[in-house]
């Protein structure tokens, strides 16, 4: 943490698409361009994307260097309840103290009670990476909206519209702007890196799903939104281009560790998928791009070894 204090303070940006949206780093495991929050500065003011624990002081900093105070804000909205995510929100909440937290309904209990959830993340990010992704807070019963497919919520000029996205994780949502028409990705589009301009897919463990995650591309295209807003990291303003490319990358990435992963190890299958996705990486440090690619390597081993145990009998 004490590297993390000495960064200079993040600040809200507006996006060019929309006067009341805005787009702050938080320099998420101290990376420029990895973690977003969004700020929503409409009647009532929302904040999509919390971060982790780690980056909560840094989130109040940016809404008081914006013009506000904690109390203004009325929303938190979560994509999903990873602790990059959805771990910074229990720690807001103490100075928001008239904002609730917006999640889909399949992770409420674990945001109330993150017990098992912080469990589950330590046994899949390892001790090192796990102390990197921070911690949680409960959230008291009545600080927290359950959200379901097609609820929405009013803010002034804008409404968000949640739609259920699962694949990357089953308490996924994705979240459509109805003025703006972009799309609050989540994670369930995979990672965009800008500036080298790489997409990359995130299929984490323990639950990561590949058809679900494809349909859940397929329902993004569909609605044909006008950018998608990435929470890793920031607005994409050629939607059709990056779900087809991830439309590609998901299945390409889940063959490579099926049929490599045995025979290559994990250290081989990483520079193989290192070299289809991050050759011309020249703003992302390797070693960064690496650790999110062990990620997916794991949470694709899991993704096959439960689709062997689910195959029937015969």
């Amino acid at each position: 943490m004490a590297a993390s204090a000495i960064m200079a303070p993040m600040a809200f940006e507006r996006l060019p698409f929309d006067a009341e949206t805005h787009l702050a780093d938080v320099r998420m495991f101290q990376q420029d361009g990895f973690g977003a929050i969004y700020l929503i500065d409409d009647e009532r003011k929302a904040i999509v994307e919390t971060g982790t624990s780690w980056d909560a002081g840094r989130i109040l900093d940016a809404v008081r260097s914006f013009g506000l105070t904690p109390p203004d804000i009325d929303a938190l909205i979560v994509s999903h309840i990873h602790l990059d995510h959805a771990g910074g929100a229990g720690f807001l909440l103490e100075e928001m103290s008239h904002a609730k937290v917006y999640v889909h309904e399949r992770g409420v209990k674990h945001l109330a009670d993150p017990t098992r959830l912080l469990a589950s993340a330590r046994e899949a990010l390892g001790p090192e990476e796990s102390q990197a992704f921070g911690t949680m807070r409960p959230i008291p019963a009545d600080r927290l909206v359950a959200v379901k497919e097609g609820d929405r919520l009013e803010l002034g000029k804008h409404a968000l519209r949640f739609l259920d996205s699962p694949g990357h994780a089953p308490h996924e949502l994705t979240i459509l702007d109805e003025r703006t028409r972009c799309m609050y990705t989540g994670d369930a589009a995979g990672l965009y890196f800008p500036g080298d301009e790489i997409l990359m897919p995130i299929a984490p463990a323990p639950a990561f799903d590949l058809g679900q995650n494809l349909e859940t591309l397929q329902r993004i295209l569909a609605l044909e939104p006008k950018a998608l807003l990435f929470s890793h990291y920031g607005p994409h303003a050629n939607p059709k281009g990056a779900i087809d490319s991830m439309m590609i990358a998901y299945p390409a990435w889940a063959r490579v560790v099926k049929e490599s992963l045995a025979s290559k190890g994990p250290d081989g299958v990483l520079r193989q998928l290192y070299d289809m996705s991050c050759r011309a990486a020249k703003r992302y440090p390797r070693e960064f791009l690496e650790r999110r690619i062990r990620t997916s390597i794991t949470g694709l081993a899991a993704y096959h070894e439960r689709m062997e145990h689910a195959a029937p009998v015969r």
